[in-house]
């Protein structure tokens, strides 16, 4: 008879042998025993961590959905093996989705370290040089223009309080339904559109301000039913939760109105506190050089990555200034393998003086950081040496690594939602990374 574990292919084969790891089951154990305040004591028996786990991790190798996810677990004999369900029962897609909110970005943050600190104890990777870059992950979220947003503050808040008042709450007004209201002014904005040029612009205005006051009056209609919730008591079950989520979404919806009358009605294109989606309010506007996608919408991912392919550091930023990273990234490096790389190589981004006299203090020999802009004939004959030059070549690799976590493990655009889903989506590719990096190199 054969056993399952002989129809794995290798590198799962050795994945799993990685997973056994105590720490990781530990990890998220005591995640799943603070879910409730009496999870550890009480109720019926849950998903073990071991299979919490190892679902998910299965579920970022291969790239899958949750509805994927059980279906390719419960029809593959070798699958149930190395999720250690065997003939028992496959976790539904909807259970998943809620252990996969429960480890947040400090849980996944922990996982990541321990599958670095595999590397480093089995040594994969010695800490002998470091490469460092940035790369922007896409918010989940479409185009953003100004109507669309519009229209979200209208879809958005009308939903939240027809629950509300679906909840037993005394509404004061009459909630009229504007989504045809709406679609007639888009439609009109988009035929103003087709004029081009000063044209355009002035026909857009009237439909404009017609949609904006739609908006304001649904975020005048919101205050005055989030003061009628906080005066029933009906909101204490039912309506807990529209309300919650109409407290959230009223200041977004503000500020998109505020912005929208700023740039038609006014001309001010550059308005503070600009939001691009009333869901991801964090999302940016960054402008990368890229030909192909010279704009996009999200966040900006720091990678850091040591010789033999381990990503030691994988980290959302608010910054967009990629200097003020070098300097954390070496003592990032310094506390993973207890002293620092011999050669640094990123791109011309992150110079800056002061980083740079910095990382040498720190212990870095070869900083090949290429100079922005003015370099004098001694800075040249600097980076014309050959260590100088051989580690620009290496730092190319990043690039390499940056795309395969992008395209083979879903890092190029986020699938969950807010913050906590943006610093999931990276920490997820670079466990799953790092993971088929080991299991590739035997550790």
């Amino acid at each position: 008879m054969v056993e399952p574990e002989e129809l794995m292919d290798p590198a799962l084969r050795r994945v799993d042998e990685l997973l056994d790891d105590p720490a990781f089951g530990d990890e998220v154990l005591a995640v799943l025993r603070r879910r409730h305040p009496q999870s550890a004591r009480r109720g019926r028996p849950g998903t073990p961590a071991e299979v919490v786990l190892r679902m998910l991790v299965l579920k970022h190798l291969r790239r899958w959905s949750y509805d994927e996810l059980e279906w390719e677990v419960t029809g593959n004999v070798v699958y149930r093996r190395f999720c250690r369900i065997d003939a028992e029962k496959v976790p539904d897609a909807k259970t998943m989705v809620r252990y996969g909110q429960l480890l947040d970005g400090a849980v996944l943050r922990t996982l990541f370290d321990r599958v670095v600190g595999i590397a480093v104890e089995r040594k994969v990777t010695r800490g002998q040089r470091m490469r460092v870059d940035t790369t922007v992950v896409e918010a989940p979220m479409r185009y953003p223009t100004d109507s669309g947003l519009c229209q979200d503050v209208v879809r958005v808040l009308g939903r939240e309080m027809r629950r509300l008042g679906e909840a037993g709450v005394r509404l004061p007004f009459v909630l009229r339904d504007a989504g045809r209201s709406v679609a007639r002014r888009l439609r009109e904005i988009d035929q103003a559109l087709r004029l081009r040029g000063d044209r355009a612009r002035e026909a857009i205005k009237k439909p404009y301000r017609r949609l904006i006051r739609v908006a304001g009056r649904f975020v005048r209609q919101a205050r005055k039913a989030i003061a009628a919730a906080g005066r029933s008591r009906s909101t204490k079950i039912a309506g807990a939760l529209p309300l919650e989520k109409l407290r959230s979404y009223l200041p977004r919806a503000e500020q998109i109105v505020r912005q929208t009358r700023a740039r038609i009605v006014h001309g001010i294109t550059d308005s503070a506190g600009k939001l691009l989606s009333i869901f991801e309010p964090y999302a940016q506007i960054l402008r990368r050089g890229k030909l192909r996608k010279p704009t996009e919408f999200g966040t900006v991912v720091k990678v850091q990555e040591a010789e033999g392919g381990i990503v030691t550091d994988i980290t959302p930023v608010a910054t967009k200034c990629d200097a003020t990273l070098l300097v954390s990234s070496v003592e990032r490096h310094v506390a993973v393998f207890k002293r620092a790389p011999r050669m640094v190589a990123t791109d011309r981004g992150f110079w800056s003086g002061k980083g740079e006299r910095r990382i040498k203090e720190l212990g870095v020999e070869q900083p090949a950081v290429p100079r922005q802009g003015y370099r004098s004939p001694a800075r040249v004959a600097h980076e014309r040496q050959r260590w100088f030059r051989r580690g620009r070549k290496w730092r190319q690799g990043g690039e390499a690594c940056i795309s395969r976590l992008k395209n083979r493990f879903g890092m190029a655009r986020s699938r969950y939602r807010g913050e906590d889903g943006m610093a999931r989506t990276a920490f997820w590719a670079g466990i799953a990374g790092n993971l088929l990096t080991l299991a590739a190199r035997g550790a």
